[in-house]
């Protein structure tokens, strides 16, 4: 049995050709992340040098606010850039307002600032400036405590500080390695299918061998959410126009449902692999099973690669020949008397077998939409 469980495992990894080597090295997040972080530190640096002089020529006492504000709001696309910007923006003008109405009024004491501090963050979360609601407290408690002399006019000069910072990241985003959102999706598309790859591929060795690496597929787990949390947010920037792709061009949103579907029948399968117990129907079936279970791999890391590099086409031909086998082979079986399995065991590995098919048609599905997007 143990030689048989090597055997499944090592059919089921997809020999992988040195593009789509290269490719999964440069994904994961110590390939990928030299060069983008090294580009988005550059940028920081510049746009915090840039406000720093504006800042010091204007002789603005606390030219550090806007530096501040440059380096919080640069983010990797002009869209998100701007959607942080505006969020501190808000976030200053009202704890400014709030801390210079509430140190006018009730001095600069514990009970002031206290007041205010709540009055700032519930009103602008109740507002839904969710990611503006500790900053409002946090400028409405500096002017309380250090500028209740004059509060309007450092309120006024922590709006203009702010500003500056913001308006400079967003510049430096637009003419300094400009990322718009089209390209931004893509990356995080391919980099979701490596991920989608990877945890798929553990959850059907887990399915022949038994073994469940807990730790790595919890970790694959939050990477995934991670990716599908950033793209979400892609996804409205192009929807929004912010991305310098044409009309034609862009990543149809039927892509956004579907990678999000096969998350989830991956977290199906996963169940389903757990909730087993000693199944041994699976075995008789394994072959079919494995194979499909390679070309859905396979079909996962040539749609990584075609996505982020706009290839023209892809096709998955060997994909339809395995479901096509798989499916007549279980027609097969279900002529085999059945009666010394528990309908507990037949439902799980009917209901493994559905899922992996699911995902297959899926994949077909994106391959055949990204063929229309590219041509």
């Amino acid at each position: 049995m143990a030689k048989s469980s090597n055997r499944l495992r090592s059919k089921a990894r997809p020999v992988r050709s040195p593009i789509i080597s290269k490719l999964i090295r440069a994904a994961t997040p110590k390939g990928m992340s030299t060069i983008l972080l090294g580009k988005m530190a550059l940028k920081i640096a510049i746009a915090s040098a840039i406000s720093l002089i504006i800042a010091q020529g204007l002789q603005w006492e606390y030219p550090f606010y806007a530096v501040i504000a440059a380096i919080i709001v640069m983010s990797s696309t002009h869209g998100s850039t701007l959607k942080l910007g505006i969020q501190r923006l808000i976030g200053t003008t009202i704890g400014a307002i709030a801390g210079a109405i509430f140190a006018i009024a009730l001095g600069s004491n514990s009970l002031s600032l206290a007041l205010c501090v709540f009055v700032t963050i519930f009103f602008a979360s109740y507002w839904k400036f969710n990611e503006a609601a500790k900053l409002a407290g946090y400028i409405a408690a500096i002017v309380i405590l250090s500028h209740s002399q004059s509060p309007w006019i450092y309120a006024w000069h922590r709006y203009l500080e702010t500003f500056l910072g913001i308006s400079v990241a967003l510049l430096v985003n637009n003419f300094i390695f400009p990322a718009r959102a089209g390209t931004e999706l893509r990356r995080y598309l391919s980099q979701t299918l490596i991920y989608l790859e990877e945890f798929y591929r553990l959850v059907v060795d887990c399915a022949f061998t038994g073994n469940y690496d807990r730790p790595r597929i919890d970790v694959l787990k939050l990477n995934i959410i991670n990716s599908l949390v950033a793209e979400r947010d892609l996804w409205q920037e192009v929807r929004k126009g912010q991305t310098n792709e044409p009309i034609e061009k862009r990543m149809n949103e039927a892509w956004e449902f579907l990678i999000r579907r096969i998350w989830e029948h991956i977290l199906t399968m996963e169940h389903t692999v757990l909730a087993r117990q000693q199944d041994t129907f699976w075995q008789i079936f394994s072959p079919q099973i494995t194979q499909l279970a390679i070309e859905t791999q396979n079909a996962m890391l040539a749609l990584a690669t075609a996505v982020q590099s706009r290839q023209s086409h892809l096709a998955l031909p060997d994909m339809e020949v395995a479901i096509a086998n798989a499916t007549k082979e279980l027609n097969r079986l279900k002529e085999i008397q059945q009666a010394d399995y528990s309908m507990d065991e037949l439902l799980r590995f009917f209901t493994f077998f559905y899922t992996i098919e699911e995902v297959g048609r899926k994949l077909q599905r994106m391959a055949a939409i990204l063929n229309q997007t590219n041509s």
